[in-house]
């Protein structure tokens, strides 16, 4: 599985981000897509679907607001949505993902939802 970062940040303050939880050994970074890289999430995600050669239909979107289940599913990804920022399970569902987790904390419970 590869993974990568769809984020508003620029790139330089998504790197410093990721670095100080140790996260930026698990992503490719230069598959993602960075604020600079466009202002909608539907934009960002087509940029990071280009750079890693990946259709839409084999990749999945882990997001945790109603916008990047709206920008996943407008991209054509399939959206993984948790509910570990402000908006509830509840919310997330009614946005349109695919699959809503609580949480990350149970791990085979989260692979199984991206399909890993």
């Amino acid at each position: 599985m590869r993974q990568s970062v769809v984020t508003g940040n620029v790139r330089r303050a998504a790197e410093v981000k990721l670095a100080v939880f140790g996260l930026d050994a698990y992503v490719r970074l230069d598959e993602g897509a960075y604020g600079e890289d466009g202002e909608g999430r539907p934009e960002l995600l087509r940029a990071a679907l280009e750079r890693a050669n990946v259709s839409p239909d084999c990749a999945v979107f882990l997001g945790d607001t109603p916008a990047d289940v709206a920008g996943g599913r407008e991209a054509g990804v399939r959206v993984v949505a948790v509910a570990t920022g402000r908006t509830p399970a509840s919310d997330l569902r009614a946005a349109g993902a695919h699959t809503v987790r609580e949480g990350l904390s149970h791990t085979d419970r989260v692979l199984a939802a991206i399909g890993a």
